[in-house]
């Protein structure tokens, strides 16, 4: 049996598996880059038109490629179908939660296609608001992106380089340990790039509407849709996790 590609499989497996535990164990043995592919970049590369386009392109370019290191190249079907089972034997043994294989797999598949898609759509729409705003943008190279969390590369007319991370609304309210532990890690990724790069990051963040297809984005206390770490987060930086303090979002929004 071989699953096709569904948008709201993909959903409910991800509300299914979405718990801090399973999360944690996604994270730290299968969503490295080197296990399931640089997405972003292969996003970049493909240029999907819709999930099931950007579906059917990452596992052919994975197919067309398998001499390649999965970073460059992604998963073919049969890979996707071989850690999704892996992911749900280590689930078991870690949590005793057991759900089918077509749950891991849809779940697998809304991490790598569905969540990339929806993040790289947003990260589009900035980009052109910045550029009518009058900034010269770009993307940064390697995996500057994922070392440092940053998305969106701004160059100054004087030369000035700073970076901006495009971020769901749900990655600042939500309660769970896991987005808790991706908060300090954020924190942790602005200071690196900070002391390593010396580029100061900034925040965007959207709010999608699945029922309405809308998105829109938060404005600051100034009107705009750029925040400062400062805006987000207290913390000493030399001890993040012992100090940190995630503060009240605005809730004005705006669409572009």
């Amino acid at each position: 049996m071989q699953f096709e590609f569904d948008e709201q499989k993909c959903r409910k497996a991800k509300a299914k598996l979405n718990s801090d535990d399973i999360m944690k164990i996604w994270r730290k043995s299968f969503a490295p880059s080197n296990r399931i592919g640089n997405c972003t970049t292969l996003y970049r590369k493909l240029k999907p038109v819709d999930y099931n386009d950007f579906f059917i392109k990452y596992i052919k370019h994975a197919e067309c490629h398998k001499n390649w290191k999965i970073w460059w190249r992604g998963l073919t079907y049969d890979e996707i179908l071989d850690i999704s089972k892996r992911f749900k034997k280590k689930v078991y043994e870690k949590t005793g939660v057991e759900q089918d294989i077509s749950t891991f797999f849809y779940n697998v598949l809304c991490h790598i296609i569905i969540e990339t898609f929806d993040g790289q759509k947003r990260e589009e729409e900035f980009r052109k608001h910045l550029i009518n705003l009058g900034y010269s943008v770009s993307t940064f190279d390697g995996d500057i992106d994922t070392t440092y969390g940053v998305d969106i590369k701004v160059t100054r007319d004087d030369g000035k380089v700073s970076a901006i991370q495009i971020k769901p609304l749900s990655f600042y309210k939500s309660n769970k340990g896991h987005v808790q532990r991706d908060r300090i890690g954020l924190c942790k990724k602005y200071e690196n790039a900070l002391d390593n790069l010396g580029i100061k990051t900034y925040y965007a963040i959207y709010c999608y509407d699945e029922d309405s297809g809308k998105t829109t984005w938060v404005m600051n206390s100034d009107g705009k849709l750029r925040f400062k770490i400062n805006d987000l987060f207290g913390y000493d930086p030399s001890d993040i996790a012992g100090t940190f303090v995630r503060k009240q979002i605005p809730n004005t929004f705006k669409e572009l």
